[in-house]
């Protein structure tokens, strides 16, 4: 068996014990789900950096800066001329460096002014990314209760899923309208009507979420016992 042969060998087999490990927590509390409870926060950790420096900090900023990703023919021309605007990244550079004055007692102010400008930042993409995902739902929302084919007959499915779409969006949203009184009034009877349909989206939730981890425990079950158990049987010479 070759190197990377081996390599996968041991790979798997370690993956394998790590799943074992982490399935302990079942039963009960051990020192080898801590172990591997930790060392796999830890992996996730150092990989996160890794990632970002590999997928878009070099390849995005670095390698343009420096004219790594310009190619020099043999006759000295060049794949792309090299653009010195790239430098210009220096700047928020070292301002994200001002990151590292907090941990001066006497320049800890410094650290507060790129803190500050990060939180604005972070408050405006977060408006944007709201009415992103907000507005397309609420124009959604608008649906016609009666929906006709490109000949002109009637779609009775299509119009009874808008009806019922349409009449699940305003129950609940009165579910939510507090702001007139609701003794005896149409508005008051039709509130209770909101719950049950939001227990109903609730359980969908929880179902999708449910089967999400349910796939994630067949795929981890489909490793131990075809990839993780012939790695074993390899290595004890069994297969």
């Amino acid at each position: 068996m070759g190197s990377s042969g081996t390599w996968q060998l041991y790979s798997v087999l370690v993956g394998g014990l790590g799943t074992l490990a982490i399935f302990s927590f079942l039963i009960k509390e051990n020192p080898l789900y801590r172990f591997f409870e930790h060392l796999f926060i830890g992996i996730a950790a150092g990989l996160g950096p890794m990632l970002v420096i590999r997928d878009f900090l070099w390849p995005t900023i670095l390698a343009p800066m420096f004219g790594d990703n310009v190619t020099a023919f043999p006759d000295g021309t060049l794949s792309e001329p090299y653009q010195p605007l790239y430098l210009l990244y220096i700047v928020p550079m070292l301002f994200g460096c001002l990151y590292y004055f907090i941990y001066s007692r006497r320049n800890a102010w410094l650290a507060k002014i790129v803190i500050g400008f990060t939180l604005g930042a972070s408050g405006a993409l977060a408006i944007r990314g709201f009415f992103g995902e907000v507005l397309p739902q609420i124009f959604g929302s608008f649906k016609p209760l009666v929906v006709l084919s490109e000949a002109g007959g009637f779609e009775i499915v299509e119009s009874l899923n808008n009806i019922i779409f349409v009449a699940t969006l305003l129950l609940v949203l009165n579910y939510f309208f507090f702001t007139f009184g609701r003794e005896g009034s149409v508005q008051g009877k039709a509130a209770p009507l909101g719950r049950p349909l939001l227990m109903v989206c609730f359980g969908a939730f929880f179902g999708s979420t449910v089967m999400a981890r349910l796939a994630l425990l067949v795929e981890r079950v489909q490793f131990i016992s075809d990839d993780w158990l012939s790695a074993v049987r390899v290595l004890f010479g069994l297969g």
